[in-house]
């Protein structure tokens, strides 16, 4: 992946290609937009991204749901495990994380192109499910090589195994809340922004349950309480 280019060649000249890498999936999804639709491909596009009326509770469901859902899966873990105290200034990092996801990262960065077209382009011939598991598959192959990186791999051989299985069932997630504010890209992005936010954050605040069985039983959990709860 461009990362992995970035990463081997450091200086300048490798941050903008991890910066370009984080912009990949929207920056093909702008450009497939004006291929296929042209300016009103564009302007489609641009109005899911703006997208901001909805209902006030898909802010907060947005926002700290991700975080909140965290903390379930930390229950999980802790009734089974020992853990350290809280350290509650770990939480300080969660919505400047959020910004830098949401600007760079898994927000923007990359839901005007899961979602914003291709889970749009898909579901012209396919309902929303079917759409969303085959975003999620190209998803999960588009961020395969991200475990090449020192640490984004040090999640071990049980995090690489279910990450597949995880893009998947976020990719269903997004997808039932793209449709349920209406096509909301926007919404969608600041989800996958705190998606991707809480876990360092949780990191940071419960560091003895950081190592790999820990995290990879947290992603499990908080999935499982998502898919039980109706959108």
């Amino acid at each position: 992946s461009l990362e992995l280019f970035g990463r081997a060649l450091g200086g300048n000249s490798g941050e903008a290609l991890r910066v370009a890498a984080g912009l990949a999936p929207s920056l093909a999804g702008i450009g497939a937009a004006w291929l296929c639709g042209g300016r009103a491909g564009l302007r489609a596009l641009v109005s899911q991204a703006l997208r901001w009326r909805v209902e006030p509770y898909w802010y907060g469901i947005a926002l700290l749901g991700p975080v909140l859902l965290w903390w379930i899966a930390f229950a999980y873990i802790a009734a089974v495990r020992p853990y350290s105290p809280v350290d509650s200034a770990g939480f300080a990092t969660f919505f400047p994380l959020i910004v830098s996801q949401l600007a760079l990262g898994g927000g923007f960065g990359e839901e005007l192109g899961w979602r914003g077209f291709l889970q749009s382009m898909l579901e012209r011939r396919r309902s929303v499910v079917s759409a969303s598991l085959a975003v999620g598959v190209i998803w999960a192959l588009w961020s395969a090589p991200d475990f090449l990186l020192p640490n984004e791999g040090a999640g071990g051989v049980t995090r690489f195994l279910l990450f597949p299985g995880l893009c998947i069932a976020y990719s269903l997630i997004f997808g039932r809340v793209l449709q349920a504010t209406h096509g909301s890209v926007l919404i969608v992005a600041l989800l996958h922004a705190s998606m991707n936010a809480a876990e360092p954050t949780w990191r940071a605040a419960v560091p003895s349950l950081s190592d790999s069985s820990a995290v990879s039983l947290a992603h499990a959990g908080r999935v499982l309480v998502v898919d039980d709860e109706p959108l």
